[in-house]
């Protein structure tokens, strides 16, 4: 899922590359500071060292991406940002008027001699639809651009995917199932280079929500939706050396989500579009060896209600869009001596000025929160031999203060009749108050909070497309420091540039392009044990061709070149110290055959 989104300045991804242990990282911050939601429910999963993203991306149909403080709409936690996936609905592969359809592919990659494949099949009766998918890949160790193995990067997932809608008139009513399961074999701590404490893992996750929506053009101030949903993340791991115990990692996860939007005017008070409405959500997680308590997963509950209201006002040539949100956790300890419970107001507020018809300058302030995890707060038991996690209740919770000012451009005819370029251009600078930092010291790690944390950045997008050719630019470069001790903040990403661009031979239904990813050296570490203190920079060359023909345009061909050079680097976000014995994954020849009828 992080290939979709790895073009996109201020996102990156942390961990070694094994599939399913990786995470992405938004403007220098990841684990719980980045709100996960599919399909409008949320995955709070977040246990050392594993993955959090568990769904493959064939059964996708949209990816939102919001960089800086999102906690307004989205929920507590966002102040890296949010990822917002949606998945395919029967309407996506059905052809205009046709009452049955479907789509299946099948892929090969040369990394690890995997293959994948998937296949959606939908139907239509009335005011009803369903839709049932499945997909699934597997591959052996992959080789980095030395030719090396990359020990324990062997994988095989599986997804399936069921949805019955009903559109009676204006409403929608969507219920929603899938489950994810992954096998592997791999280090308990599979997101860095290690290779000890092998582990056989058994990933599963659950996910059913029931959504209800209602759009009535002729009642604008009437356009509510409601989530309610369950999502069971279950890790069953049988350690393959040292202690050989059976550990189980659970964490289940029951809300609801309910807003409204309101549409009206007011005169020369301006046009308002009103979104309000509540969340509410439980989190229960439980951690066991050999089904006895495990304290490194501590068995813990909590409960969070947030309250929120935004409205975007449109004055002219100007619009504003103030928001406010009210979250409460309350949060139950394993021996009840710890329970505690915190509650914050977040503000945002923002304004654009569409100064002329291609230019709309704009900024914004937002504050983000994030209350400690449970496991921040309760965690015990051992982390490595010699070395012991220390629980730490009285941690405080993160607040951020994100400044940002931008401008977005938007031109048309440029080049030629028909073109289009967009441009836009932004600067950041994030305050974080009792930033939470693990601190691994000679025979402890324990989670403590830091004075102030600050990330500032800029970020360049732009995109021209002429029709038979495109091309695009994203740049980023962030710089993180903790303010107390005034050392440069772990796992913030190198500053990079990526270019793409390609040509369509539109009468053949022939796409080629390429992507050029230039990062930098990044030499601001801080000084600790197990962190990098240097990660070169390097260049990177994608090349992919895709293939439609004009008699069968429900066949589509593709064919790509990852990393055509293969070249032999590392991303700053899971380099180490010391520095790990191999690099990012080689050259991979990918092709796949998707057939639609």
């Amino acid at each position: 899922m992080l290939d979709l989104v790895r073009d996109i300045p201020g996102v990156e991804s942390s961990g070694v590359p094994r599939t399913t242990a990786m995470q992405p990282v938004i403007r220098g911050l990841g684990d719980e500071r980045i709100v996960l939601r599919l399909d409008g429910s949320r995955n709070n999963f977040n246990a050392g060292h594993r993955g959090r993203t568990f769904v493959d991306p064939e059964l996708l149909r949209q990816v939102e991406v919001l960089r800086g403080p999102a906690s307004t709409l989205y929920g507590s936690g966002a102040l890296g940002g949010a990822i917002s996936l949606r998945t395919i609905n029967a309407e996506d592969i059905l052809q205009p008027g046709a009452s049955f359809g479907g789509v299946a592919s099948m892929g090969w990659q040369s990394q690890g001699s995997g293959p994948r494949g998937s296949l959606a099949l939908g139907a239509r009766a009335g005011d009803f639809s369903v839709l049932g998918a499945m997909a699934g890949f597997s591959n052996n160790n992959f080789t980095d651009g030395r030719g090396t193995t990359i020990p324990y990067s062997e994988d095989e997932a599986t997804s399936l995917l069921g949805k019955l809608g009903w559109n009676p008139g204006h409403h929608r009513f969507e219920l929603s199932a899938m489950r994810f399961r992954d096998n592997n074999t791999l280090p308990i701590a599979a997101s860095t280079a290690t290779t000890t404490s092998i582990t056989d893992r058994e990933t599963v996750q659950e996910t059913l929500s029931l959504r209800w929506s209602y759009d009535d053009p002729s009642m604008p101030l009437l356009a509510p939706q409601i989530v309610v949903y369950r999502n069971h993340v279950d890790i069953q791991e049988r350690r393959l050396t040292g202690t050989r115990a059976v550990d189980g990692t659970t964490l289940t996860t029951t809300g609801i989500d309910a807003q409204n939007t309101s549409r009206f005017g007011l005169g020369a008070f301006g046009r308002h579009a009103l979104t309000y409405g509540f969340e509410y959500y439980r989190d229960e997680q439980e951690g066991t060896s050999n089904n006895l308590s495990r304290s490194q997963f501590p068995t813990a509950q909590q409960s969070v209600l947030g309250l929120f209201a935004q409205d975007e006002i449109t004055l002219g040539a100007f619009t504003l869009t103030p928001g406010l949100r009210l979250d409460r956790f309350e949060q139950e300890s394993p021996n009840g001596l710890n329970d505690r419970s915190v509650d914050r107001v977040s503000p945002r507020v923002s304004l654009g000025w569409q100064v002329l018809p291609w230019m709309q300058p704009y900024v914004s302030y937002a504050e983000g929160f994030r209350a400690p995890s449970l496991t921040e707060l309760y965690v015990g038991g051992q982390h490595f031999p010699g070395n012991f996690f220390v629980p730490n209740p009285n941690l405080r919770p993160e607040v951020s203060r994100n400044k940002e000012a931008g401008v977005n451009l938007r031109f048309a005819d440029v080049l030629r009749d028909g073109d289009r370029l967009r441009v836009r251009l932004s600067a950041f600078r994030n305050d974080i108050d009792d930033f939470i930092e693990q601190t691994v010291l000679a025979t402890t790690t324990v989670s403590r909070n830091i004075g102030q944390a600050r990330i500032t950045g800029v970020e360049a997008e732009a995109q021209y497309d002429a029709g038979t050719w495109w091309a695009g630019l994203g740049a980023s470069a962030l710089k993180g420091d903790n303010l107390e001790t005034d050392q440069p903040l772990a796992s913030i990403p190198a500053h990079r540039v990526t270019l793409n661009a390609g040509y369509r031979f539109l009468d053949q239904g022939v796409t080629v392009g390429g992507r050029l990813t230039a990062t930098a050296e990044q030499d601001r570490a801080p000084r600790t044990p197990g962190v990098a203190q240097q990660t070169s920079g390097y260049g990177v060359l994608d090349l992919f061709a895709s293939w439609t023909p004009t008699a069968a345009p429900n066949v589509r061909l593709a064919v790509a070149v990852d990393n055509v050079f293969d070249h032999a680097y590392r991303r700053s976000t899971w380099n180490s110290d010391p520095v790990p014995a191999f690099y990012e994954t080689g050259r991979n020849i990918r092709g796949s055959l998707r057939i639609a009828f």
